[in-house]
């Protein structure tokens, strides 16, 4: 195993602020994360992005960080997480979360306070410690990778949400929505070693 990553606390940390995730307003969480950090004696750069520009906000912010040899933030969702991460996993750049997304799944699993204040003071006083991460045709993800019928419950959600805003009760009512409607079940065929077999199914 690779030593942990150092990081200077002198260099200003890269947060990568997804706009659309969670509930309050990018403002409000900029200030936030900003005040948490004047209070430590700390410096971030905030990168506000809207989602169609996370990718190369987040390619810009990781490559700064590693220039400076600072650790880049992502402060979103599961989604915002799993960008950012493609970048600082190829880079070998340090990454922390602020979670700010409706399940917050990554966080979860890893005892990250949800709090956003929490989170960032928990970034300060925590050292790099490696996590398990997977990798499909060399696009790597966090939490899981799917295809079927979770794909689509996950784009109606965030068409239901951009409706009617980010709740939980918004995501449980658009999961009934795409159960009740007909799904297409898919073929595939699965090898795993010498074995192989072929599987109808919903999801994967």
């Amino acid at each position: 195993m690779s030593p942990s990553p150092t990081i200077d606390p002198a260099a200003a940390l890269q947060l990568v602020i997804n706009a659309a995730s969670g509930s309050s307003a990018a403002d409000a969480k900029g200030a936030l994360i900003d005040s948490v950090l004047q209070a430590a004696g700390r410096r971030g750069e905030l990168h506000f992005c809207q989602p169609a520009e996370l990718s190369a906000v987040a390619q810009q912010a990781t490559a700064k960080a590693l220039a400076t040899g600072t650790a880049v933030v992502a402060v979103g969702g599961d989604g915002t997480l799993n960008t950012v991460a493609q970048y600082a996993h190829a880079a070998g750049c340090p990454m922390g979360a602020v979670p700010q997304g409706t399940f917050n799944y990554f966080a979860r699993t890893h005892g990250i306070p949800t709090d956003p204040a929490e989170a960032v003071r928990g970034l300060l006083g925590w050292a790099a410690q490696p996590v398990q991460v997977a990798a499909i045709n060399q696009r790597l993800f966090l939490v899981n990778a799917s295809m079927g019928l979770y794909t689509d419950l996950l784009e109606d959600r965030e068409a239901y949400k951009a409706r009617f805003g980010r709740s939980r009760w918004v995501a449980f009512w658009s999961a009934c929505v795409t159960l009740l409607r007909a799904q297409r079940q898919l073929r595939l065929h699965i090898e795993q070693g010498i074995e192989a077999r072929d599987v109808r199914t919903l999801v994967l």
